[in-house]
C-alpha cells in the first residue's frame, strides 16, 4: 500500500511538473526578450568586406531591390522574391539538443527559416557551416499527413515518407529538404537563454551555392503562418521590433526584439496601420507624400498598401513619378546639378559633404512622419567625390529599405495591426534592453 502511494504521489508531481513548466516557460517569454543582429559591414560578420566604397556596395544590391518590387506584380513569382544571399542583417541564434550556434539572414520578406543540414549535396567541394541533425535529441522530421507539413504546402502527398519542400526565390536560388521541428534557442542580450520547442524549419539538404559558406541559413520573419514570426506567437503575442545601427560605424551591433520588450515607447513615437493584401508575406503600409524643404509630393495616386517595410532590401524603390518629382524638389534644395553614377543608377551630386544635404520625410498614413536624416538617404562620398541619393525609382511596389531604416526603433504589432517608428540612436538603446 505504501508503494502504491509512492508511485501515485510521484506520478502525480511529475504530472504536475509537465503542466506548469509550459506556464512557466510562456511568462519568462511573453515579457520580451532582446537578441543582437550583425550587418554585413560590421566587424563582427565573418565575411565582411570593407575595401569596397559604400556607393560600389549599393550598386551590387541595387538590382535585387528592384527584383523584389517587380516580383511582387509579376504573376509567375515561385515563392519569395527575396535574394537572401544579399541580405544585410544576421540573427545569432542556437537550434538543437545540445544546442549549436547559427547565423541566419534575418529576413521580413520571406516566411520560411531554413538552415543548412547534413548530408548537404552543395557542400561537397566547399567547407560550409550546417547542422547535423542526427546529434540532436530534439530533432523530428514531418509526417507528410501532418498539419504542420499541409500548411506549408496543401497540395503534399500523403504517401511520401516525409514531408519534403523546395523553397524558392526571385533570382532563381533555391533551398530543398525535408520540413522539421527543431528547438530553437535565443541568447538574450541579459545573459538568459530562451528555448522554444518544436520550431518548424527547412532542413536544407540541396541549396544553392551561392548562399554564402559561412551563413547557416535564413531565418523567415514574414507574415505567412509559418514564417518564425508566427511560429512564436504563443510566446511573443506576436511583436517584434528591430533597430538598426548606422552601417558605418562597423563596431556596434543592431538588435531585435519580441513580445514585450518590442513595444516602442518614447515621446517621438508615430505609427502607422499595417495594410492586409492578398500577399500575406510583406509588411504593407501606406506611403501619402515625402517632403524636402517644407514641400511635398503627393503619393496617394499610387494606392492603399503601396510600399511595404523590408529589412532585407538596402535601398528604398518609390514610385517612378513620384521619385522624379522629388529629384527636382532636392536638386532645388542643394542647387547642384545632378549626374548618373558610372553605372547608370543612382542620381548623384558632385560634392564631398553628405551633410550638404537635406532631411527628407516620408508620410505615411495615421500621421507618420518618419524623418530621414543624410545618413539614412544618401552615399558616403565616393572616391570621385559623388554623392549618391540612395533610392531609386520603381513601377511596381515601394520598399522602405534598410538603409532608410538606420536609427529608427521600428515594431510590428501584427494583432494590432501597426507599425511603429521612433527615431532614436539604436547602439546606445540596445544597451537597455
Amino acid at each position: 500500500m505504501t508503494t502504491e502511494l509512492l508511485s501515485f504521489s510521484f506520478l502525480l508531481l511529475l504530472l504536475i511538473i509537465i503542466i506548469i513548466t509550459p506556464l512557466f516557460s510562456t511568462s519568462s517569454t511573453m515579457s520580451g526578450f532582446t537578441i543582437q543582429l550583425i550587418h554585413k559591414d560590421s566587424l563582427l560578420h565573418p565575411t565582411t568586406n570593407l575595401s569596397a566604397s559604400h556607393l560600389t556596395r549599393l550598386l551590387a544590391k541595387a538590382s535585387h531591390s528592384l527584383s523584389r518590387s517587380q516580383a511582387l506584380s509579376s504573376p509567375s513569382t515561385i515563392l519569395s522574391p527575396v535574394i537572401p544571399h544579399n541580405a544585410d542583417h544576421l540573427m545569432k541564434f542556437s537550434i538543437g539538443t545540445p544546442p549549436v550556434p547559427v547565423l541566419a539572414v534575418m529576413d521580413t520578406g520571406s516566411d520560411l527559416t531554413w538552415l543548412r543540414c547534413l548530408p548537404c549535396s552543395d557542400c561537397l567541394t566547399r567547407s560550409v557551416h550546417l547542422f547535423n541533425p542526427f546529434l540532436s535529441s530534439t530533432y523530428q522530421s514531418l509526417p507528410p499527413n501532418s498539419p504542420k507539413c499541409k500548411q506549408f504546402d496543401p497540395n503534399t502527398s500523403p504517401y511520401t515518407p516525409t514531408c519534403s519542400y523546395k523553397y524558392c526565390y526571385g533570382d532563381g536560388s533555391f533551398s530543398s529538404g525535408f520540413l522539421s521541428t527543431e528547438t530553437f534557442t535565443f541568447e538574450s542580450t541579459k545573459g538568459e537563454p530562451i528555448s522554444i520547442p518544436e520550431i518548424t524549419f527547412g532542413c536544407g539538404h540541396n541549396n544553392s551555392p551561392s548562399f554564402d559558406a559561412e551563413l547557416f541559413g535564413l531565418a523567415g520573419l514574414g507574415g505567412m503562418s509559418y514564417s518564425l514570426i508566427s511560429q512564436l506567437s504563443p510566446e511573443t503575442g506576436k511583436r517584434f521590433s528591430y533597430c538598426l545601427s548606422p552601417f558605418q560605424d562597423n563596431t556596434s551591433t543592431s538588435f531585435m526584439s519580441f513580445g514585450n520588450k518590442a513595444i516602442v515607447t518614447g515621446k517621438n513615437v508615430v505609427s502607422t496601420p499595417l495594410v492586409a493584401k492578398e500577399d500575406k508575406t510583406f509588411y504593407f503600409v501606406t506611403l501619402e507624400g515625402i517632403s524636402v524643404g517644407g514641400r511635398m509630393v503627393d503619393a496617394r495616386g499610387t494606392g492603399e498598401g503601396n510600399m511595404f517595410i523590408d529589412s532585407g532590401t538596402t535601398v528604398s524603390l518609390i514610385d517612378s513619378e513620384v521619385f522624379e518629382k522629388l529629384g527636382d524638389l532636392i536638386t532645388e534644395v542643394v542647387r547642384l546639378d545632378w549626374k548618373m553614377d558610372a553605372g547608370n543608377t543612382f542620381k548623384c551630386y558632385e560634392t564631398r559633404r553628405r551633410e550638404l544635404f537635406p532631411d527628407i520625410t516620408f508620410h505615411f498614413a495615421g500621421g507618420a512622419d518618419v524623418v530621414l536624416e543624410p545618413l539614412n538617404a544618401f552615399t558616403e562620398p565616393s572616391e570621385d567625390g559623388l554623392v549618391c541619393l540612395a533610392m531609386q525609382a520603381t513601377n511596381g511596389t515601394g520598399i522602405f529599405g534598410n538603409m532608410a531604416q538606420q536609427n529608427l526603433h521600428i515594431g510590428y504589432d501584427i494583432v494590432g495591426r501597426n507599425v511603429a517608428f521612433a527615431a532614436t540612436k539604436c547602439a546606445e538603446l540596445g544597451k537597455q534592453l
